[in-house]
């Protein structure tokens, strides 16, 4: 049985990035220790592949003491924070450890560009840093054809034309991961890798991790950019 226990003398920080002014989540150490979770996932956690996930590496199932731990704690901090109406009923959808593993000259296009986890105001995403270590952080990037920051329903058939337009008229990304601003895309924002350090920030804010291949490319979660994720979807009433 893994042992999660919230640290009432965490800190946090909410921080506003960007244009759009959006709202993140920065807790330091928000609970007491990950030494029980990177032990679980040494002994226990079943790691694969990230299925239809564009992932760039392999996770598994975290225990289900973390989310029954965190989760109320985290709701309630994200419908305050991102002022969620309060008809609106939380869906934990996923709980996942994730591990980076694909060397750069193998990642799929898609892979080498900032994303989005979901298009909905209603989805939100924390990744909790665990293993020690001089690992990579995640980055907010503005698409920089159309100044978009976070890509609603409505914002995603222009997103997507500007992006096409952008590779067809200079080629597709390079083979590496992004980690700075270049033509297509701009670094607005950071936070960086500290262990047992938690970010919480809305599915649809374009975003990457920033992976350093040299110290972040490895399967072992003993060594590896370990995370733990927790994603949110909140039913509109």
């Amino acid at each position: 049985m893994v042992d999660i226990q919230i640290n009432s003398a965490c800190r946090l920080e909410t921080r506003i990035v960007g244009n759009e002014k959006t709202p993140v989540v920065i807790i330091d150490e928000p609970i007491q220790s990950t030494d029980g979770l990177i032990q679980y996932a040494l002994q226990q956690a079943d790691f694969d592949v990230a299925g239809e996930s564009s992932y760039p590496g392999v996770r598994a199932d975290l225990p289900s003491v973390y989310a029954d731990t965190l989760g109320p704690q985290l709701i309630g901090l994200i419908s305050h924070v991102f002022k969620i109406p309060s008809s609106a009923r939380p869906h934990l959808v996923h709980q996942l450890f994730s591990l980076v593993t694909s060397p750069p000259e193998k990642l799929e296009p898609l892979q080498r560009l900032p994303h989005t986890d979901n298009r909905s105001p209603f989805y939100f995403a924390t990744v909790h840093y665990l293993n020690a270590g001089d690992h990579g952080g995640t980055g907010f990037f503005r698409h920089r054809p159309t100044g978009f920051e976070r890509i609603s329903n409505e914002r995603y058939e222009s997103f997507k034309d500007a992006e096409t337009a952008h590779i067809e008229a200079n080629g597709p990304p390079t083979d590496k991961y992004i980690k700075a601003t270049d033509d297509h895309y701009e670094l607005f924002a950071d936070i960086d890798y500290k262990p047992n350090r938690m970010a919480i920030d809305p599915g649809n804010i374009l975003h990457s991790g920033l992976i350093r291949p040299d110290r972040d490319i490895d399967a072992d979660p003993a060594t590896g950019r370990l995370t733990a994720n927790l994603f949110f979807y909140f039913t509109p009433a």
